[in-house]
């Protein structure tokens, strides 16, 4: 997780001064706190969520401008973790509150299935107790959010996330997971 920030910050550093000189670089970074699987409860405890927000590069104008993020939810009771790249559709309710919708892909290390035959009677129904069945080490993610600006550069919101692969990017086990979390962002003026 130390490296996890570590990183981050060094590439905020980098992608600010790349998007003050051109029309695509680093606009926005977040930092939040999600409780971790909602639905099934299998793997409790929080996940620190990082994120990097791009600005829209021109050719995405046909459909309405969203802006590339990448993102990285981490584990801090050493379960699924996930990495992200997806768009984010962002629409301005008032001058301070904003609404956001975003589309993803995320990989996870996650456990995909039990195997009894391997892992033994018991171990195979501790994991089903304890971790969520993925099915899939590839993820669609769909996230919905709403920021309020404290003034140019800071705003706090809150945001939801769904992670699964809808029996489309695999087959079989698909117990997803669900976070809610709350969040600061600090975006580059």
């Amino acid at each position: 997780m130390l490296r996890f920030a570590a990183a981050l910050a060094a590439v905020s550093l980098t992608g600010a001064a790349s998007a003050q000189s051109s029309g695509f670089g680093l606009e926005e970074v977040r930092l939040g706190v999600a409780a971790h699987d909602l639905t099934d409860h299998s793997e409790d405890g929080p996940q620190i969520v990082g994120d990097l927000v791009f600005s829209s590069p021109d050719f995405l104008e046909r459909i309405w401008s969203p802006r590339p993020f990448l993102s990285a939810n981490i584990s801090t009771q050493g379960y699924t973790n996930l990495v992200t790249a997806g768009l984010a559709w962002e629409y301005g309710v008032t001058d301070r509150l904003s609404l956001e919708a975003s589309f993803g892909l995320s990989y996870n290390d996650g456990v995909l299935e039990v195997y009894p035959d391997r892992d033994g009677p018991v171990e195979a129904q501790r994991i089903k107790d304890t971790r969520a069945l993925l099915g899939s080490d590839w993820l669609f993610r769909t996230g919905f959010a709403a920021d309020y600006a404290l003034n140019d550069s800071w705003s706090m919101g809150v945001f939801y996330e769904h992670h699964s692969h809808g029996q489309i990017l695999a087959s079989g086990r698909n117990q997803g997971l669900d976070e809610l979390g709350l969040r600061m962002s600090y975006r580059f003026r």
